[in-house]
Formats: C-alpha cells, structure tokens, sequence
C-alpha cells in the first residue's frame, strides 16, 4: 500500500475535509476525530494549520485541485478512517464522504462497505467486509502451502477445534525453541507461547497460510493488546500488495476503535481507541513502516527459509525499518 504525500498546494484542503468529516460525527470533533485529524496533518499533510478553527471545504472545490487518481484514493480511505473512528459512521458523515468520493472520481469499495454500518445493517456490513479482507489471502496462502484444498480443510477445521492435532507439524513449531535466542524462529516461539497462541497443527492455531500475521508482530515489534493489533494490522496494510490492501488496516480499526467484533474469539472492544494516547499517529507509522517494505509477507514468503536466521538479518532483508524511524 503505497504512501503519497500530498502537494503543498492540495495538503491543506485535505485536511478542511477531513475536519468536516470530524465535526459531522455523532460525537463532533470528540477525541478520536481530533486526535486522528492532528496524526494526519502531522504525518501526511505536513500542514501547521489550527484544527480547532479550520474550515470546511465543499466537495466541487477540492475536487478543483485534480488530484491524480492514487492520491485522492489515499484521501477517501483517510475519511473512511474519520468516520469509524468512535464508533459506526453517522448519516451526515457518510452524505460527505460519498459527495466527496463522486467528486474526486474514486470507487473505493470501503466506502459502501462502512456505509452498511452508518444505516444499523451489521451482519450486511460483515459479509461485505469479509468478501474484501486479508482472510482471502489467508486461505490462499494455506492451499499454496499445504498444496491442496484437502490439507486446507483440515487446518481449518483445526483451528475450529474438530480435527485433533496434526503432530508432525505442531512439533516443527515446538523445535523452535531450540534455536539460538536471537532468531526469527526462536522470537516467533516464545511470542506465540507469551500470548497463548496455538501453533499450527495443534487445536486451535491459524493455518499456515495466516502465520505472517504473527511474524509482522514479531518482526515489526508489536505486542498484541489491542493497541499493538491496531498497529500490526496498520503495517501489515502497508506492505501487502493487493487491491483491498486497505481493508487489513481497517480490520484492526473495526474491531479496536469502531467497536465491532469480526473474530470467531471474544475480544473486549472499545469505541474510540483511537482517541487514546498517541496511538492514532504510531498506527500511521506503522502503515509507513509497512509500505517501506521489500517484500510482500502476504505473498509468496517462505518464513521456513528465515527461522534459523538471526532476526535483524531478516527484518534488514525483508526491509523492516527500526521502530524510531520515520519517514
């Protein structure tokens, strides 16, 4: 998912919209808004503008600055992320958000997606939303690698608990742990173990083909409270090359800051994470961090071939840049 920073001419209309999107939520300019829209204007924008006071653009006039088509794409999926941000998008927000959308020219399918949401259709919204997420990409990924449907079937329904464990590879995991300290291999160990998370092939734990979600919390540095899965899926996002690339950020923004469970597990949610410390600006980061990537973990990765190998060669070799890097 590629990052564009926005011409010095367009940059502070940008950031007018999104502020209008802010102050047409249900809970105007509340704290998620504010602290979305200041992460944006620092880390994208690079504007010095008073949020408190901007003004709101009309749709004709910001469409009169003929952003090319990656850019006013980048600008939609950021009002998309204004509108989710403290919970489901309001009536008003999605009325902006979709003449902003006609006026730019851009069909981003985020946009009828969260709009289920803004008219109460939740379980609409879920199946719209699973049609574009990364778990297509996850069972795409198990077939590769277990060369089959049949293999895929089963892992699937061992991560649901119907099928007992598959010990030959659940013991590949476990053997882990006897690799060197400072590997992938060993830190993937003792990151699954710290979080409770089953191996593949034993009950319970991800297909092989989902595994690179926990090797991005390895290898990008983030832990997995909710913070920290906002934060991965934000990187993940950015490094995956795939259409609905967007839709891995908003996986983590559904479930951690709009307040909606899309897991088969119970999570604690809470409506306006985002609002919380400095976490809407780190999740920008991270997405930064993602897009500086060299290589696609979501594609054609074989993590088998970097488990033995020390950690910082791999993140050096995949293009993980160090945490306090910015862009």
């Amino acid at each position: 998912m590629e990052i564009i920073q926005p011409s010095p001419e367009s940059a502070a209309d940008q950031v007018r919209a999104l502020g209008a999107l802010a102050r047409a939520a249900t809970n105007s300019t509340a704290a998620p808004q504010m602290a979305f829209l200041a992460a944006a204007q620092t880390r994208i924008f690079r504007t010095e503008l008073d949020l408190d006071a901007v003004d709101s653009i009309e749709a004709a006039v910001l469409a009169g600055h003929e952003l090319d088509s990656k850019e006013a794409r980048q600008l939609i999926r950021f009002m998309v992320v204004m509108c989710i941000a403290d919970g489901p998008p309001s009536a008003q927000q999605m009325q902006l958000l979709e003449s902003y959308a006609d006026a730019l020219g851009v069909d981003e399918p985020a946009v009828g997606v969260i709009a289920h949401l803004a008219k109460g259709r939740e379980l609409l919204f879920k199946l719209s939303f699973a049609r574009r997420s990364h778990v297509r990409i996850y069972f795409r990924n198990t077939r590769r690698l277990l060369g089959g449907v049949l293999p895929t079937v089963k892992a699937i329904l061992r991560f649901d608990g119907v099928l007992g464990e598959d010990r030959e590879m659940a013991n590949r995991f476990r053997a882990l742990a006897a690799l060197p300290g400072e590997t992938l291999g060993n830190q993937f160990f003792h990151h699954c173990r710290n979080a409770e998370l089953p191996f593949s092939g034993e009950q319970g734990g991800f297909p092989l083909g989902a595994l690179y979600h926990d090797f991005t919390h390895v290898l990008a540095g983030y832990d997995t409270t909710p913070e920290g899965e906002i934060k991965a899926s934000a990187f993940q996002a950015g490094f995956t090359q795939d259409p609905n690339d967007f839709f891995t950020a908003l996986f983590g923004l559904i479930i951690h800051t709009t307040g909606i469970n899309l897991t088969p597990f119970p999570i604690p949610v809470e409506p306006g994470r985002l609002g919380q410390g400095d976490l809407a600006s780190d999740m920008l980061h991270a997405l930064e961090r993602g897009a500086q990537m060299k290589v696609d973990l979501s594609g054609d990765w074989d993590f088998w071939e970097d488990l033995e190998l020390p950690i910082d060669r791999v993140r050096e070799k995949l293009g993980v840049v160090p945490m306090e890097a910015s862009v």
